[in-house]
């Protein structure tokens, strides 16, 4: 009878092996880019943003690129979101700041509020990029060159990803551990399967002739996680998506301690799941057995369980320092990070799933409504 150590040992040996796929085969934004090229409209919707909103419009408004244009959607924000962008408005036209309309019937509030700022869009690129997201200066200037280079329809730019204190160090690598190890992202841009396309807040960039085509964000209405819902779209409707790493121009903390971490991915870890109740909790066992028990069987003796946990480790290592992350996090924190996310999956399953609300930003709506990428 084939051992559970032998089995988790194999299902590892293959993780290592797509890891060193996934990141050496993984295209990198490069530096060398011209300043000048088609009108740029970057996107940014902002609900009570006040925490970073100035820093991330004074970026992009730092852009080497020229023929910009910055639309900030004020989704009816209730902080100083704003006073802050109307401030910053008065010292630059290239700012549009729109005042944001409640959601209809059947939307969410950020798909909206992207389509509210869509419509107001000038440019034949469009770049949407999250309120709490830091470009460097020639961040959008490499972006434009890297999509004309490719000959793609989109273009997403995977970030540096800032993490500080204990928690955030501990959860927040589960994204780029998934990415990287878990699934087989080297492949991602070779196909046109719509499962395997990747999408960021961090930088969607897209024709505008291939958005509109596509339906837009009008089609995504329901989508709890909007921008890899985007790619999905693009990919649906036979355009090209491609994914670079961006780390060098594009930075994002994207939720501030273990509180937030929390109330963020419970939001959407249930819907990408598909909703299902016997996927997520399978997929919550398998965590403990496939990420936790080799730990346990490691210190009790058993050399498969030792082997396993090498395998792990080195996989982490690789991925961490390509993506410059805490290299102490990489050696000691894998349980518990699979243990909290695994939390978070069966919480968003009972919060989304069982009782069926979505709260977020201040907004509550019916979960059962929605879908992960706006899927129907």
């Amino acid at each position: 009878m084939v051992s559970l150590s032998l089995v988790v040992l194999v299902a590892w040996v293959v993780a290592f092996v797509q890891t060193l796929l996934n990141l050496f085969l993984i295209r990198s934004l490069r530096g060398a880019a011209s300043v000048e090229g088609p009108r740029v409209s970057v996107i940014v919707p902002a609900r009570n943003e006040e925490r970073s909103i100035a820093r991330t419009v004074r970026a992009l408004l730092a852009q080497t690129y020229r023929d910009l244009e910055i639309i900030v959607v004020d989704d009816r924000s209730s902080d100083s979101t704003g006073p802050l962008l109307q401030e910053i408005a008065l010292g630059d036209p290239r700012l549009i700041v729109i005042s944001g309309e409640e959601p209809p019937a059947g939307w969410l509030g950020k798909p909206w509020a992207l389509h509210q700022g869509s419509l107001r869009a000038s440019g034949d690129l469009l770049l949407f990029v999250d309120a709490d997201i830091h470009y460097q200066p020639a961040g959008i200037a490499a972006a434009v060159a890297e999509l004309q280079q490719c000959k793609a329809e989109m273009l997403t730019l995977f970030p540096h990803v800032e993490m500080r204190g204990f928690w955030e160090n501990v959860a927040m690598p589960q994204l780029s551990v998934v990415v990287f190890t878990f699934l087989p992202t080297f492949l991602s841009n070779r196909t046109m399967n719509p499962r395997m396309a990747l999408g960021g807040g961090t930088g969607n960039l897209v024709r505008r002739d291939a958005y509109d085509k596509a339906g837009g964000h009008e089609a995504l209405r329901s989508a709890v996680v909007d921008d890899i819902g985007l790619a999905r779209l693009f990919r649906s409707r036979g355009f090209r998506t491609q994914t670079v790493l961006a780390g060098d121009f594009v930075s994002v903390r994207m939720y501030e301690g273990g509180r937030q971490i929390v109330e963020g991915f419970t939001k959407n870890l249930f819907a990408a799941l598909g909703r299902s109740y016997v996927l997520t909790i399978t997929l919550a066992i398998l965590g403990v057995l496939f990420h936790v028990w080799p730990y346990l069987a490691a210190i009790l003796g058993d050399p498969l369980a030792v082997a396993t946990v090498t395998l792990i480790t080195l996989s982490r290592l690789l991925v961490f320092a390509r993506l410059r992350y805490s290299l102490v996090a990489a050696l000691f924190a894998h349980p518990l990070m699979v243990l909290v996310f695994t939390w978070i999956s069966l919480r968003s399953m009972w919060l989304t799933g069982v009782k069926r609300q979505l709260t977020w930003r201040g907004r509550v709506y019916d979960a059962s409504h929605t879908r992960f990428g706006g899927e129907r």
